[in-house]
């Protein structure tokens, strides 16, 4: 698809793959149910700035052409969770704001939070979660359930450890948990 098309470095292709994903979360539908005409009428109504709009506009020059009220960039992104089964009791964002993790009452995911998309998970909890909170790196988070609390590396998927007590915070220096009975 990228044939002939001039990319830089890759930090460029990185940008350029970054807006493909967001242009085709914000036309998945009419392009899932459609011909492909529908790809070249979501063109139009992408913003300006988008990578994709600025490379592939000119291969088609025929096509509608907002003149008012286009956007320039992106909107934030709104989803819905729709892989629980329940609803979501709690939510939180990583510190770097790039990921949370979506907790009802039995499971957790850890999703991206431009795309909603699931990451990492599901984290089956033994209990209720009554909260969570990432480290500071953002590599894990700790699950508070009623009685004890586990941290969960959400890269590997895997719980690392349990803690007994109440009362559960990250400390952000040196990545360490506190625990409070």
């Amino acid at each position: 698809m990228l044939a002939g098309q001039s990319l830089n470095p890759d930090h460029e292709l990185a940008l350029f793959i970054h807006d493909a994903l967001r242009f085709v979360s914000a036309f998945i539908t009419p392009i899932s149910q459609r011909a492909p005409h529908i790809y070249l009428s979501a063109l139009p109504f992408a913003p300006e700035e988008s990578y994709v709009v600025r490379k592939f506009c000119p291969r088609f020059p025929n096509t509608l052409a907002i003149t008012q009220g286009k956007p320039s960039q992106w909107p934030m992104v709104m989803f819905t969770a729709e892989h629980h089964r329940e609803y979501v009791r709690h939510m939180v964002f990583s510190p770097d704001e790039r990921t949370f993790a979506s907790i009802s009452p039995q499971t957790m995911y850890v999703c991206d939070s431009e795309t909603g998309h699931c990451i990492s998970g599901p984290f089956e909890m033994l209990g209720s979660a009554n909260d969570a909170c990432f480290s500071s790196d953002g590599r894990h988070i700790l699950v508070k359930l009623y009685t004890y609390a586990i941290v969960l590396d959400i890269e590997m998927g895997e719980e690392q450890f349990r803690i007994e007590g109440h009362d559960f915070a990250f400390i952000h220096h040196d990545r360490r948990i506190a625990s409070m009975h």
